[in-house]
């Protein structure tokens, strides 16, 4: 049964064409994950409702720091002309700023992990880890396969 419901889940994927340009493509791509989460850990009701705030909140600051904090130094650099223009001191200013995001997404991690585990066991936070990646990978799967047929 699980297999049809994957089955099911990944054929919507395609359907719904995730990987378009259009805005909603990433609440479509949530829509699949929080599924693909919610069958592979077998939450319960319950777990799933004090699960997905936590997670949802998490998943958030994760994105923010990635894509907002390293984005803007990203940009930063580029506007100096890329890393080869920077002064040494330029380098290590960014470098600090770096470790600085990188030690922000730890201490997020446990603090989030720390929630978590009042809410699921270890084990589903550790297979949490997994499940992710898959989801990621498949995803991935998908769109090089969306993209190889359009050509």
């Amino acid at each position: 049964m699980h297999k049809h419901i994957l089955t099911f889940v990944f054929t919507l994927l395609i359907s719904f064409n995730l990987f378009s340009q259009h805005r909603d493509s990433r609440k479509k791509v949530k829509v699949l994950k929080i599924s693909y989460i919610t069958e592979k850990l077998n939450l319960t009701k319950q777990e799933a409702e004090k699960f997905w705030p936590i997670y949802n909140k998490f998943d958030t600051k994760r994105y923010n720091l990635y894509h907002g904090k390293r984005s803007i130094l990203k940009k930063e650099i580029s506007e100096k002309g890329g890393i080869d223009n920077l002064s040494e001191k330029e380098a290590k200013t960014f470098a600090k700023k770096m470790l600085a995001i990188e030690k922000s997404y730890y201490d997020a991690n446990v603090k989030y992990q720390t929630e978590l585990s009042k809410v699921i066991t270890y084990k589903k936070i550790l297979k949490l880890h997994i499940v992710e990646r898959d989801f990621t990978r498949r995803m991935f799967q998908r769109y090089r396969k969306v993209r190889k047929q359009k050509k």
